[in-house]
């Protein structure tokens, strides 16, 4: 693995924090929508919690790390890989699932618009 320079942890602190910002959008789910779809819903908000503590960890050691050379020397480059490879990974399962659901929405409106049974 490289050693990361102080270019490397500045663009990592940016991803970091556009992706806490995605994380901490406040999301709303209708009492209706919980109830029909409540595995989904569950499955969302731990999976937006997971990624919002992973992001936050990396911030933190990355935010350390771009401040102090020498803390860093003690940090393991694994300790902000670890957790940011989860944030990513967290951000792009919400996007597949936001996508999907959109999809999901557009083609029930359209069936609904034509006349044919929606499920």
């Amino acid at each position: 693995m490289r050693d990361l320079t102080a270019d490397d942890l500045g663009l990592l602190l940016s991803l970091f924090a556009v992706l806490l910002l995605a994380f901490s959008a406040n999301f709303h789910f209708s009492r209706k929508a919980v109830r029909r779809h409540r595995r989904a819903a569950v499955a969302f908000v731990v999976i937006n919690f997971l990624g919002e503590i992973s992001t936050v960890i990396a911030l933190c050691l990355t935010w350390v790390a771009l401040w102090s050379p020498k803390a860093w020397e003690q940090i393991d480059d694994l300790l902000v890989f670890v957790p940011g490879s989860i944030a990513v990974g967290c951000a792009v399962v919400l996007t597949i699932e936001s996508v999907y659901a959109r999809a999901a929405h557009i083609v029930r409106v359209e069936r609904a618009d034509s006349g044919q049974p929606t499920r």
